[in-house]
């Protein structure tokens, strides 16, 4: 009898493993040949493809910032003749600030003329977006030259890669008959370099009434970033300007001296300010700075406030300074059922890129209401969608609730939580959207789930 069942035993292990065999592991099979068959089919693209289909996948590879084949790209590079191939690369490299052409963009810009004037330029704006120092003294001297074709773009690079050299030379361009756009080009170049020997040339532009009002806004910036201490006094004297662009960007300026009590007590001021956007810049300093005497403007003009912007950015500097009475006001907003939804979500996602556990706990109470509330999905999906973005350990249950709902946006929302976290005991639930009936939640579920496997194999 004991040996019948063994036999039986055995014939039933047997088939199990053929039966797997036949299932389970052919699938993981596909999946590896799927991926390999992917990969292989773009490397075939560029080796064997069409203009369009090489642009496309280009593109592809830009939605999906896969800098994968960038040895690939840069060998078609320098083969093609095809002139919107070779542009389609710069833009790529350029984006994703791949310095593989570093040598031929120095090489170009050097001596550009023999290109095409359209590729010429894409390679001076691929030059400052990778940062490449070496060829701000050739943009220089394309400057110099006064060549149409390249000035424009010489302008707005040099200050990406120039140094005090270059500013030196700006700052004399400014005596030069340039057009408005050009010089207003010209400050933001200047104030990306932030060299302090033109700060006297900046500040004759900032308080030179007669001059253009974006071309003082720039200079009045550019004067902050050098972050010289006695460009205090020149901006709080350019703040009583009747100018509101200006005194927004004296704002900007100003931002570059936290502690200085000259700058703080113009920042507290500029809450008062009848432009929104200067106001705005006061909540961008406070948050930026924790600057907790601003707190009292703050929860005033969240409360008051006639510009959505500025009561969302309030909120901002409040979560981000952090104070008890800040953080029962956020709170009192996400609670408050009489809000609309949007302004709860701002205030919860504020809430939920603190560390405040307290408040977060009223938060995650708020959006377990919400999974009961089919009138309130807006307002879930916003809170669980920001949930999804953090590692953290309170997330576990309202993740579980989320995989558990009936509403599918809702799972997808869950899944994004259980991806950035990986809770143990939530893994089975993940595994039994594999045989969900809803095609989209069962191929999220194994795409998630093999990423897992895969970094916990490693």
């Amino acid at each position: 009898m004991n040996k019948t069942r063994s036999l039986m035993f055995s014939k039933i292990l047997m088939l199990l493993f053929v039966v797997m065999s036949l299932t389970v592991f052919p699938l993981y099979a596909a999946e590896e040949e799927d991926e390999e068959s992917e990969m292989q089919k773009r490397l075939d693209i560029l080796e064997y493809g069409l203009e369009s289909e090489i642009s496309d996948l280009i593109t592809t590879l830009q939605k999906e910032k896969d800098d994968s084949l960038s040895g690939e790209l840069t060998k078609i590079f320098y083969k093609t003749k095809n002139v919107t191939i070779r542009e389609k690369i710069l833009s790529f490299f350029t984006i994703m600030k791949n310095d593989s052409l570093k040598d031929y963009a120095i090489d170009i810009i050097a001596d550009p003329y023999d290109l095409k004037v359209s590729t010429a330029v894409l390679v001076i704006k691929y030059a400052a977006a990778c940062g490449f120092t070496e060829t701000a003294a050739d943009m220089a001297v394309l400057l110099e030259t006064e060549n149409e074709d390249y000035y424009d773009a010489c302008l707005s690079a040099i200050g990406d890669v120039g140094g005090s050299d270059e500013a030196v030379f700006l700052a004399g361009l400014l005596d030069k008959d340039l057009t408005l756009g050009r010089r207003q080009t010209l400050m933001k170049s200047l104030g990306k370099i932030k060299a302090v020997e033109t700060w006297d040339k900046l500040v004759e532009i900032a308080e030179n009434e007669d001059e253009n009002s974006y071309v003082r806004m720039y200079a009045a910036e550019a004067l902050g970033a050098m972050e010289v201490e006695d460009s205090v006094p020149v901006l709080v004297n350019l703040f009583e300007s009747s100018d509101s662009n200006l005194r927004t960007y004296v704002m900007k300026g100003l931002s570059y001296f936290p502690g200085n009590e000259d700058a703080e007590a113009v920042i507290l001021e500029a809450f008062r300010d009848n432009y929104y956007k200067v106001r705005l810049e006061a909540c961008t300093f406070a948050e930026t700075n924790k600057f907790e005497k601003a707190m009292p403007n703050l929860l005033y003009r969240a409360k008051n406030d006639s510009e959505s912007a500025v009561v969302y950015a309030c909120y901002q500097a409040i979560g981000a300074i952090g104070t008890k009475e800040g953080m029962e006001f956020l709170v009192s907003i996400v609670t408050n059922e009489k809000k609309n939804d949007t302004t709860r979500a701002k205030a919860a996602v504020v809430i939920l890129n603190t560390n405040n556990v307290e408040s977060i706990q009223a938060v995650l109470e708020v959006t377990e209401k919400t999974l009961e509330d089919t009138k309130k999905t807006a307002l879930r999906y916003a809170i669980g969608k920001e949930i999804a973005l953090h590692e953290n350990i309170l997330y576990e249950d309202i993740c579980g609730k989320f995989l558990a709902n009936k509403d599918a946006s809702t799972n997808g929302i869950g899944m994004d939580i259980w991806a950035k976290n990986k809770y143990p005991s939530l893994k089975p639930v993940m595994e039994s959207f594999l045989e969900n009936k809803n095609s989209g939640l069962k191929r999220k579920a194994s795409l998630i789930l093999e990423q897992a496997d895969k970094e916990e194999a490693n």
